[in-house]
C-alpha cells in the first residue's frame, strides 16, 4: 500500500472540512455518517487553522506578468486569471493574512 503524501493528507481534510460545513451536521454526527474519528477530524481542523498564514499546502500555477498601467500603479491593483477566463482583481492595500485566505478559499473550490 502506498504511502499518502503529506500535500494528498491536506487536500483530503480541506475537503472534508468544506463538505462538513456544507453538510449542516455537527462535526460528530458527520463523522459518523463518514465512517471519520471525530478526534481526528478535530486535530485536522485545528492543524489546518493554524498552518502559517492560512494556507495548509501551497500550490503554484504559471503566472505572466503584464506590464501594469499608470492606474494600477497608482491604486496598487493585483489581478489574478482564474480559469475559464474568470478575473479577480483586488484595488488598493491588500492584507497578506486576508489575501492568503482568499488564496485557500479559491484552492478549495479548485
Amino acid at each position: 500500500m502506498q504511502k499518502q503524501s503529506a500535500v494528498s493528507r491536506h487536500k483530503f481534510w480541506r475537503e472534508v472540512l468544506v463538505r462538513q460545513r456544507a453538510s449542516g451536521l455537527s462535526i460528530q454526527r458527520f463523522c459518523m455518517k463518514e465512517g471519520l474519528a471525530a478526534a481526528t477530524f478535530f486535530a485536522w481542523q485545528r492543524r489546518l487553522r493554524q498552518a502559517p498564514s492560512g494556507v495548509a499546502a501551497v500550490n503554484f500555477a504559471p503566472v505572466r506578468i503584464v506590464p501594469e498601467t499608470a492606474a494600477a500603479l497608482a491604486t496598487g491593483t493585483i489581478e489574478i486569471l482564474l480559469p475559464s477566463d474568470r478575473r479577480l482583481r483586488l484595488i488598493g492595500a491588500v492584507d497578506r493574512q486576508q489575501l492568503a485566505m482568499v488564496l485557500a478559499a479559491l484552492q478549495e473550490g479548485a
